[in-house]
């Protein structure tokens, strides 16, 4: 259904085919010609080492666990778990072709095994489907599970029957759900390889999509274009739903990640089991909390945009929405979206309406942002009213928001009612919140804790952390990255940085586990990826007086952090934790920012 064609994946798919039919279907092996690797024996022997003998321990890292399990069996159980990695990395586009080949062939190391990394069949790893997130890499061992529990299950079979499976998209369906169940996740979610292993083997039945939270997102919001009567499985729902898209789209290529079907459902940053834009359907107002540098304000407008460009798709209806130019939704998403940022000053007389000198020298009462607002959605005609309108409160703990909302408090709770303002008017003034006003709120914990909110204020909100996004600073770095090389202020491609900013994502990852641990601190001294992202300016300047004699730009061959990263550390990240740290003893001051320091630099303890 979604084979992309902004890079050729056809290698990706004749992987999997490969996959299917070399080793699934006659047991023999990818890497090693006709090696009988996925035999039923040595899946179980797989099992026994990996799958029965889980390593839980906190203090070890994947390959340090993994190293320790696969070193009870033989080397073609080393090789087995090779190529069951190879399968696992052939979706992902968040993991470059180095590092995905560089785990495989530590792990064929293990066994002094040879792996030629540069083979035609790690073609396959230049491009990727799309990215999981990171709960695909930290759920690895899952994931692994879940892939070898399938692989047994099929190899278990007559042969004949293997090759019949393995060719009826709804059968190996109905296995790997049976399969799923047994593998979900604290939140419930079955692994991502549920939906990967459906999309490989049958590109044209399923869409590349791995997760399961993403699925029901697109078929909520594109639900009302179904024909007919609904189906129960989310996937056919969607096969559904493209297939009326295609009436519409029929000059696009449809994928629900690109626009203009991706503004409808998606925002960043997005991982629970509810989402921040589903919550605001049910609830009408949402906070986006956490430390500063995490994007909140650039999520804020993000979900107000989805929000109204699902409204508009209801409303509207399918062609008018799709003929629609893009330009002209945007502008229309701009003017029905509303910010306003908060400020210690900020008071009742700014928000709701307070006494003002007139040019006559007299006081009145003029209305503020909150009543002006309301005043023009109450003027709009009745097909205008259907559509929403999203007032963003930017930092809003920043101001005293018991005195800023006054009465109105207690309208965000209940849309039916009216409330008399206070004052001295000769006509009493009444408000009601209109029922398509819709409220995001956004928090830096830093300015004032989570515990100085008022209970009231607590429960009229559904509540969001945002923290450090490994996923968030690789994609927003590769826009700033590509943006410079676009105006030709860089002449080296993303690819061939990519690993090194993974190896920044992954230290940054881990200095904030330290300092989310640290009793002092905490979660909400987390430094935002937005902070890191500031690397691509730094690694620019690195580049413009050395492009010609610099291999690497962020970290050398030995992992040390160059002039780059060194620059982010020194002027940005060291200062920040200084200030986050000057109220703690000088000693146990400078021990973490010690350690921090040979995180980010040397990759001390990664």
């Amino acid at each position: 259904m979604a084979r992309i064609t902004e890079h050729d994946s056809s290698r990706i798919f004749d992987a999997a085919r490969d996959w299917r039919d070399q080793c699934l279907v006659a047991g023999k092996s990818l890497l090693w010609g006709d090696r009988e690797l996925w035999s039923p024996s040595n899946l179980q022997r797989f099992k026994a080492c990996f799958i029965d003998r889980p390593d839980t321990s906190k203090d070890k890292n994947f390959e340090q666990k993994f190293k320790a399990q696969l070193a009870t069996e033989n080397e073609d159980v080393t090789r087995l778990a090779c190529e069951l990695l190879f399968v696992y990395f052939l979706f992902p586009t968040s993991v470059g072709r180095s590092r995905k080949t560089g785990l495989i062939r530590e792990v064929a190391s293990w066994r002094s095994i040879e792996i030629d990394g540069k083979a035609p069949l790690f073609d396959a790893f230049d491009t990727g489907i799309g990215n999981p997130g990171l709960v695909y890499n930290t759920g690895r061992p899952n994931e692994l599970t879940y892939l070898a529990r399938f692989a047994i299950a099929v190899t278990n079979k007559p042969e004949a029957e293997r090759v019949e499976m393995l060719q009826d998209h709804l059968r190996a369906r109905a296995m790997l759900d049976d399969l799923a169940e047994a593998h979900r996740d604290e939140f419930g979610r079955p692994p991502q390889l549920r939906h990967i292993l459906l999309y490989l083997l049958f590109p044209d039945d399923y869409e590349r999509i791995a997760s399961e939270d993403h699925k029901s997102r697109i078929a909520e919001a594109f639900r009302e274009m179904i024909e007919g009567e609904t189906p129960d499985d989310v996937d056919d729902q969607l096969k559904a739903i493209r297939q009326r898209l295609t009436k519409f789209l029929s000059d696009h290529e449809l994928d629900f990640y690109w626009e203009p079907l991706r503004a409808c459902w998606y925002t960043d940053g997005e991982s629970e089991t509810l989402g921040a834009l589903p919550a605001l359907h049910i609830k009408q107002q949402i906070v986006l909390y956490g430390p500063p540098g995490t994007g909140k304000t650039y999520q804020a407008r993000d979900i107000a945009g989805s929000l109204i460009r699902q409204e508009l798709l209801k409303q509207w209806g399918p062609g008018r929405f799709f003929s629609t130019p893009d330009k002209k939704l945007s502008e229309l998403v701009a003017t029905r979206t509303q910010r306003v940022q908060f400020h210690p000053g900020y008071g009742y007389e700014d928000f709701v309406r307070g006494l003002q000198i007139a040019s006559n020298g007299q006081t009145e009462y003029r209305d503020g942002v909150l009543l002006r607002v309301v005043e023009e959605m109450q003027r709009e005609s009745v097909e205008e009213q259907k559509i929403p309108v999203v007032l963003i409160l930017d930092e809003m703990n920043r101001a005293d928001l018991s005195k800023v909302l006054g009465e109105c408090f207690s309208l965000l709770e209940d849309r039916d009612t009216e409330v008399r303002l206070g004052g001295h008017d000769e006509k009493p003034r009444k408000v009601r919140l209109p029922a398509n006003l819709y409220v995001i709120g956004t928090m830096n914990l830093i300015d004032q804790s989570l515990e100085h909110v008022d209970f009231a204020l607590r429960r009229r909100f559904l509540w969001f952390f945002r923290g450090f996004s490994r996923d968030d600073f690789l994609a927003v770095s590769q826009k700033r990255w590509s943006a410079l090389l676009e105006v030709g202020k860089l002449r080296r491609g993303w690819e061939k940085v990519e690993a090194e900013f993974e190896i920044l994502a992954d230290r940054a990852l881990l200095l904030n586990e330290i300092i989310d641990g640290n009793s002092y601190l905490g979660s909400q001294y987390e430094i935002g990826h937005t902070y890191f992202c500031d690397v691509v300016s730094f690694a620019h300047r690195y580049l413009v007086s050395s492009e010609k004699r610099r291999n690497r730009v962020l970290f050398n061959s030995r992992g040390m952090a160059l002039d780059p990263v060194d620059t982010l550390w020194r002027y940005s990240l060291a200062p920040l934790l200084t200030q986050y740290l000057s109220g703690i003893d000088s000693a146990e001051r400078e021990a973490l920012l010690t350690r921090a320091a040979g995180i980010l630099l040397a990759g001390e303890g990664s």
